[in-house]
């Protein structure tokens, strides 16, 4: 008699529990990483725009603002960018967590930290 190769059911089974696994925790962190790249693309845009080159802190955010509510960003919002200026160009940047609620009891909490420049 030969002995038999392969996985076996319950090691199957185990292995598609942990593919299932990691598949549902992942859709539920992709929306925060889109909505991350959505508040970079803003930050990138208005730094770029030649009416933020003369327009102050406040009305830069009023501009981030306007942005966030057209494409429903909820995770930051306008008082949390911050301002500066380096010689002619501006540069924005924010620094926030995002909690995800994954099952049960356990969420995972992620830090983002968004900037116009490179």
């Amino acid at each position: 008699m030969k002995n038999q190769r392969g996985v076996t059911f319950i090691g199957m089974i185990f292995i598609a529990g942990l593919i299932v696994m990691g598949a549902i925790i992942a859709l539920k962190l992709v929306p925060a990483y889109i909505e991350y790249a959505t508040v970079v693309q803003h930050l990138r845009e208005i730094a770029r725009s030649p009416d933020a080159r003369g327009a102050s802190p406040r009305e830069i955010q009023m501009m981030f603002s306007k942005r966030a509510q057209i494409d429903d960003i909820k995770a930051i919002n306008a008082n949390d960018i911050e301002v500066t200026r380096e010689g002619d160009s501006v540069v924005l940047s924010a620094s926030y967590q995002t909690k995800v609620k994954l099952f049960g009891n356990l969420s995972a909490c992620i830090d983002f930290e968004p900037s116009s420049g490179k």
